[in-house]
């Protein structure tokens, strides 16, 4: 397995899914982590389980105050980042009509708003780190346009290019690169009332022939954040069951 040993690295959208998956990846193969999300109670259930190594900080992305909280709670702890995993983020599922104008800006308050806080805040401790690397987790619907789901599908794709743009405004110094998953298999689609059965059957839409597990994609970020891709930066990569080929 790749290594990341004594690595400082920060995942948002930790306490589920793809996050919390990428946690457990990173701290097995030596990382440091801070585990960021809103829930601090299963922040702090995963940080115990996890235990050296590992530790958390209950933040809303989307709100400048608090990411400069973390981003102090940070300097203080480690005084620079060696990586930083943008996966926090939401999917609403709405047609144009029914996407009020406040769920629109929410969409993008996180997935996009977030993460440029976040590069913003933790910049200057990138900068200092070892390696330093930025993982956004995109989605290939960034790409490949789906009806009833234009604001998420808008708020991808911006993430892609405010990729591109950060890789060249902090290169050579810090690279930063995207990951965009297809459908994958986390809790995310508990809330839009879709059944184990509605789930496993979108593995045909993927010419592997299944969705995606989040260590498919937890293994593509601890490429991204190790030596192994330290020539790699502006990727906008698709590890997607071969979706966007098809």
């Amino acid at each position: 397995m790749l290594e990341i040993r004594n690595r400082r690295v920060i995942v948002t959208g930790s306490s589920s899914g793809i996050g919390l998956d990428a946690a457990h990846l990173l701290h097995e193969a030596g990382a440091e982590v801070c585990l960021v999300a809103r829930r601090g109670e299963v922040l702090a259930e995963v940080s115990a389980e996890l235990g050296d190594r590992a530790w958390w900080y209950a933040c809303d992305v989307s709100d400048a105050g608090q990411v400069e909280g973390l981003a102090g709670a940070v300097k203080a702890r480690w005084g620079a980042v060696d990586g930083l995993v943008n996966n926090a983020g939401i999917a609403p599922m709405a047609t144009l009509e029914d996407t009020e104008p406040d769920a629109w800006d929410r969409v993008f308050e996180i997935n996009v708003r977030g993460p440029y806080l976040l590069c913003r805040g933790l910049g200057p401790m990138l900068r200092d780190g070892e390696n330093p690397a930025v993982v956004n987790i995109s989605s290939s619907l960034a790409d490949r346009a789906i009806p009833g789901m234009m604001a998420y599908n808008a708020s991808k794709a911006a993430l892609n290019h405010m990729t591109r743009c950060l890789a060249l405004e902090w290169a050579p110094s810090v690279r930063v690169n995207a990951i965009m998953p297809a459908v994958v298999d986390t809790p995310i689609h508990d809330g839009r009332g879709m059944s184990r059965e509605d789930v496993e059957g979108m593995g045909a839409m993927h010419p592997l022939g299944r969705i995606g597990q989040p260590r498919d994609i937890s293994a593509m970020v601890l490429f991204l954040l190790s030596d192994a891709s330290s020539w790699m930066t502006g990727a906008v990569i698709p590890v997607d069951g071969g979706i966007l080929a098809a």
